[in-house]
């Protein structure tokens, strides 16, 4: 069924109220007169979030939210619109409710249907399926909406994150935890969602839901009319073929003017032109796609990294796009890919190892920093050893053996409850405490307002002294370490590759115990709470530290996790535009298959500055893209040359269109064949044109119009050298009726002068003489 015109009431009931609300517009809304609970419950602060408290006490400042003289209670003087059921609920009940369980409507039969019932209802009727996570482990749904990957309200997660999980999804989960939308569900270990939440796609979802990176689409199923199980993957190739029209409510689209008219799609047959990728049995380790511009290089970099990571599905879904690219970034968001662009200012301190400066405090410092290349080696499973361990901060106060008498007691979440974690592991080898930046940039928090940061910073930044006791959370009731914190807070985001995109919020501790499995409601009288700091009320730090019976001089241990090889694509765009052979350094020999890790000749150097030893393990492949027109081929660095497989990637007409304009067929693929032929007789054929600049606008001859004008001649400009007799030879202007002519040749008195004739770009017939008077033999395809 779908969605009725009048949308039902639903109403809540607690102790001595009553509120009645309404679904409208997608807001939530709390109709007039219903009832609120002038007194909130002891838990409120705790559990409900800081959102939904000050929507309550902003209504009630404003009169909205008004005492009741008789009952004692709060009642609401207009219609109040929330942003879900979950903000309604809280604000109405004075605690903490899971509005989709919690909110009913009457149904005619007199039986109670809850929010979520009605929604799956409603749902179920929609042209786009709903998913279901496989896992026997917990219950999750998800549903393509407006084109993006929706899980949605009610579904579960587990508690946590762990190492598996990529730095990306840790910090979104971290964020929806902060801000109410993944909450504790009541009597159980897992989370749940109590908003729709949109993801950027079926792998972050899987990652926040089940703790690793779940780049399987395979793991999102549904039901068919025939009863077969499809995947997400399957079902997003499926969508893929259908008509554009079909598609755009499959994917939950709204479908544009522009859509009506149609767009300049490209046509043909691509497992013709990557028949090399899907037939090649071993995968060249290095490789660069070379052509001219717009002839799909950066494009194809995707069939070409799943060749690499997933070639089985490169297979079965070779033509369609949507398939590919939804898997490709599915193994962007798993850590599988790397992706880079060359240019002028580019070196090797960016690429392999560099000296940065670095703020600690209010002292400027030097450290090394690993480049893209030795972060990929690593994610590649690379034997690598850290940079150099810093140096104790000189700024650093250092704290007693033990905790002070009047010393704070701190929680914290470092990558959440993960029960293993690398990123925790290193804080604790290292000494240290971090928070992250909650997908924001990594920026010094003492260089922003309070109003800016949320909580959780805040209180690390300011409300944390040195000396204060510091409990490390693994789960809501364990403790995994506990130590004395000996640093002023610092911005440090280069020491360490782990910490380079979050985490880089930092303050030292002297570890008193590590490897604990403690607890945390024996010790501290309480389970921990979601927020990744919060401070412990109840307990002094000396009890603590007594009841746990630790030796204050316990030191952290000292052990690396180190995993497996496995396949890790880096991809570097535009690799001819920076000095090759400055950036890459020694990195020329180790890249040679034979001399990777592992193989008959392999070869180990040291690195320059840090001093460690380099190899380069078999299992990262480096993908490089390089335009023709902007530096010839031959100009290539010859060392790179030779340790490189080169694919070439030139202009395909065929893949264009012939769009039918007032009754006459303008054929694109004539169009871009014709001017690319004369390109390539008066310059050459690393400067013809490539079939993209034809793609992606309006089949009308006003899109047309706009890529020749926009697109194709400031490119012609360039390579001719504002020669325009020449320019005027590429279009064919000199056989054409003047009115016709895309460039007009005038003579003067001081030689010729040309002008652009804006007239012919609204004649059909322009376009088509530029081809017209070839024969079809000439064209490699068939009219």
């Amino acid at each position: 069924m779908t969605q009725p015109s009048d949308p039902p009431t639903f109403f809540l009931q607690s102790v001595g109220i009553r509120a009645t609300a309404q679904p409208r517009g997608g807001r939530f809304v709390v109709l007039a007169g219903s009832q609120a609970r002038a007194e909130v419950v002891d838990s409120y602060e705790r559990n409900v979030p800081a959102g939904y408290r000050a929507h309550r006490e902003r209504l009630i400042a404003e009169g909205v939210l008004q005492h009741d003289q008789v009952t004692g209670e709060l009642q609401f003087m207009r219609d109040e619109a929330f942003n879900g059921s979950t903000e309604a609920g809280c604000v109405v009940a004075g605690r903490m409710v899971n509005g989709i369980r919690d909110w009913f409507v009457q149904a005619p039969d007199g039986a109670k249907q809850s929010h979520a019932d009605w929604l799956t209802q409603v749902r179920s009727g929609q042209d786009t399926p709903i998913f279901t996570l496989k896992t026997d482990q917990l219950k999750a749904y998800a549903q393509m909406q407006k084109g993006e990957f929706v899980v949605l309200t009610g579904s579960e997660a587990m508690q946590g994150v762990s190492d598996k999980m990529d730095r990306d999804v840790v910090e979104l989960k971290e964020h929806l935890i902060a801000q109410g939308a993944l909450v504790e569900k009541p009597d159980s270990d897992l989370l749940e969602f109590i908003v729709d939440t949109t993801f950027k796609g079926a792998a972050a979802a899987s990652g926040v839901i089940l703790l690793r990176r779940g780049f399987e689409n395979s793991l999102w199923i549904f039901t068919d009319s025939q009863g077969q199980e499809v995947s997400y993957g399957k079902w997003m190739g499926i969508t893929s073929k259908i008509p554009p029209q079909v598609r755009q409510a499959r994917l939950g689209l709204t479908q544009t003017a522009s859509e009506e008219t149609g767009m300049l799609e490209a046509h043909g047959h691509r497992e013709e032109i990557l028949a090399d990728v899907v037939t090649t049995a071993r995968v060249p380790l290095n490789q660069i796609l070379y052509g001219p511009p717009g002839t799909g290089k950066t494009f194809q970099v995707v069939e070409r990294a799943l060749a690499v990571l997933d070639p089985a599905f490169l297979a079965e879904f070779l033509q369609n796009r949507a398939a590919l690219k939804a898997r490709y970034d599915d193994f962007v968001t798993a850590g599988a890919v790397s992706f880079v662009t060359f240019h002028q200012s580019f070196g090797y301190e960016d690429f392999v190892e560099g000296i940065k400066p670095v703020m600690e405090g209010s002292q400027l410092k030097y450290r090394i920093e690993d480049g893209i290349f030795l972060e990929a080696v690593r994610a590649a499973g690379g034997q690598l050893a850290p940079a150099e361990k810093e140096e104790e901060s000189q700024s650093a106060v250092q704290a007693p053996q033990g905790p002070p008498a009047a010393a704070q007691v701190w929680r914290i979440y470092i990558d959440g409850a993960a029960p293993s974690s690398q990123l925790r592991e290193r804080c604790l080898e290292r000494g240290e405490v971090r928070v992250g930046s909650w997908n924001k940039p990594p920026q010094d928090l003492t260089l922003i307002s309070s109003e800016e940061l949320n909580p959780s910073q805040v209180l690390f930044r300011d409300g944390m002294r040195v000396g204060d006791l510091i409990l490390l959370a693994t789960n809501s009731d364990q403790i995994g370490a506990v130590g004395v914190v000996d640093g002023e807070y610092h911005f440090n985001p280069g020491s360490d590759p782990i910490f380079a995109l979050n985490y880089a919020h930092a303050r030292s501790v002297r570890w008193l115990a590590t490897d604990l499995k403690v607890g945390a409601q024996a010790i501290t009288g309480r389970r921990f709470a979601p927020p990744t700091l919060q401070r412990v009320a109840g307990a002094t730090a000396a009890e603590i530290v007594q009841r746990l019976g630790l030796s204050q001089s316990h030191p952290a241990d000292e052990a690396e996790q180190e995993a497996g090889t496995r396949p890790h694509v880096l991809i570097i765009d535009e690799i001819n535009r920076g000095n090759v052979a400055k950036i890459f350094g020694e990195l020329i020999t180790l890249l040679e298959t034979e001399k990777r890790a592992g193989g008959p000749e392999a070869l180990t150097v040291k690195l320059p500055l840090s001093r460690r030893a380099l190899s380069v393990p078999d299992s990262l492949y480096v993908i490089g893209t390089m335009n023709t027109a902007d530096r010839s081929l031959t100009q290539l660095d010859t060392a790179l040359r030779r340790r490189f497989v080169f694919h070439p990637v030139w202009p395909e007409p065929s893949l264009l269109q012939v769009v039918q304009i007032d009754g006459q067929a303008l054929d694109l693929r004539k169009f871009l064949y014709a001017i690319n032929d004369r390109i390539e007789r008066l310059l050459s054929r690393e400067q013809v044109i490539g079939h993209a600049y034809l793609l992606g606008l309006p089949a009308t001859l006003a899109g047309v119009a706009s890529a020749l004008r926009e697109r194709i001649l400031p490119q012609l400009e360039e390579h001719f050298f504002d020669d325009w007799s020449k320019i005027r030879e590429v279009l064919a202007d000199a056989g054409k009726e003047r009115h016709l002519q895309f460039v007009q040749q005038d003579k003067v008195e001081d030689g010729v002068r040309y002008r652009v004739n804006e007239s012919a770009f609204r004649e059909v017939e322009a376009f088509t003489l530029v081809y017209s008077r070839m024969n079809d033999d000439a064209f490699p395809f068939k009219p």
